[in-house]
């Protein structure tokens, strides 16, 4: 499928180049590619370079039309676009933002809940645990220490 449009498009560019050197050919340079029998009452291109000077300027002028109306057409479009972008962010991303704020401080009370119901009592037993270990060390090792204060004096 790709293979036929390309082949159709080859195809009219070649007439429509075609058709463009013909008509600048027939009416400048006076070849009789078009006759005039053809198309008696026809455009015929310009025999002076004052009548191409015109030419190019209407060419112009109506390119400078057709890329002011295509400016005019894109500034809509992205005011339409500032316009719809300022109506979703107010309608719904707004919102959503409001809901993840509210959802961030239901898990910040969570984890803070976890933390005083959960870590502290476990922090609790160890620091427990930690302060029997000493205790038990010091107890053990208590007649290793009176041994080597006496053992100093």
């Amino acid at each position: 499928m790709r293979f036929f449009f390309t082949v159709v498009f080859a195809a009219l560019l070649i007439v429509v180049v075609y058709l463009a050197v013909a008509g600048i050919a027939d009416g400048y340079f006076g070849a009789d590619i078009y006759p005039d029998r053809w198309a008696p009452e026809s455009w015929s291109a310009p025999d002076s370079w004052s009548e191409w000077r015109d030419v190019v300027i209407v060419v112009l002028g109506a390119l400078l039309v057709v890329s002011a109306l295509l400016g005019i057409v894109t500034l809509v479009a992205a005011i339409a676009l500032i316009l719809l972008l300022r109506r979703v962010v107010r309608q719904q991303l707004v919102p959503a933002l409001e809901s993840l704020k509210a959802t961030l401080d239901e898990v910040r009370g969570t984890v803070e809940f976890a933390g005083e119901s959960v870590a502290s009592p476990i922090i609790r037993v160890y620091s427990v645990y930690r302060g029997v270990r000493r205790g038990l060390r010091a107890v053990r090792t208590f007649p290793e220490s009176v041994r080597r204060r006496r053992g100093r004096r």
